[in-house]
């Protein structure tokens, strides 16, 4: 089972089935809610089963119930993602980008997710995203020790960049020290987390891409 990692959207006017040109993607004005509601979904475990991104293709052929995987086959290259077709209108599918359809994705979209889990926690997941927008909180990493208990909440700004927050309690629950991390469109700085009773250092990713970053240190 894969936990969800991305929902990304398309539109097609022709079947989506091998031999026809793939869905092309579309960028939408509510691209970073749905970023949201991805993270949300992410931090309760949501999974997709055997694949983790889902691509939902807004077609004007005929879908099979309306809302259905696609008949095109697995890439094995990238057997990571999937289709899935959702039949929409002429009417809708010429405002895709031209006018706000928010409303009309979001509730789609939900029907889709709905095919894979508990009806509940999408509602719930979805009404935070939408409602907290750019103070949503996810937890995105945390570290504990006897005494201490230090955990990286992240924020995702309609500029489509990360704005983290480090927050350290004691074991009773009491906020004990409170800061925002570096606004960043990319979490490589982020990786493994240290803490003591006095002091907390992040230290940044082992790849290629952080070679010359320095970890990030607080005294509290």
């Amino acid at each position: 089972m894969k936990i969800i990692r991305d929902i990304r959207l398309y539109k097609s006017n022709v079947e989506n089935i091998d031999g026809n040109s793939l869905p092309s993607g579309f960028s939408y004005q509510i691209s970073a809610d749905i970023n949201r509601i991805v993270m949300k979904l992410r931090e309760n475990n949501f999974s997709l089963g055997d694949f983790h991104h889902l691509y939902i293709n807004f077609t004007t052929c005929p879908v099979d119930n309306e809302i259905a995987l696609s008949k095109r086959s697995i890439d094995k290259y990238y057997p990571w993602y999937r289709y899935y077709d959702v039949h929409i209108d002429d009417t809708m599918f010429f405002k895709l980008e031209t006018e706000d359809m928010s409303d009309e994705i979001i509730n789609l979209l939900k029907k889709v997710l709905e095919k894979f889990g508990d009806e509940k926690l999408i509602s719930s997941c979805i009404s935070e995203a939408l409602t907290q927008k750019e103070q949503m909180l996810m937890k995105f990493k945390e570290k504990q020790t006897s005494k201490r208990k230090a955990i990286i909440y992240l924020r995702y700004l309609d500029n489509f960049n990360y704005l983290p927050v480090l927050k350290v309690f004691n074991l009773d629950e009491n906020l004990l020290f409170e800061t925002n991390l570096p606004e960043d469109s990319c979490l490589d700085y982020i990786g493994n987390i240290q803490l003591s009773n006095k002091k907390v250092t992040i230290k940044p990713r082992n790849n290629s891409f952080t070679v010359n970053f320095k970890p990030i240190c607080f005294d509290y």
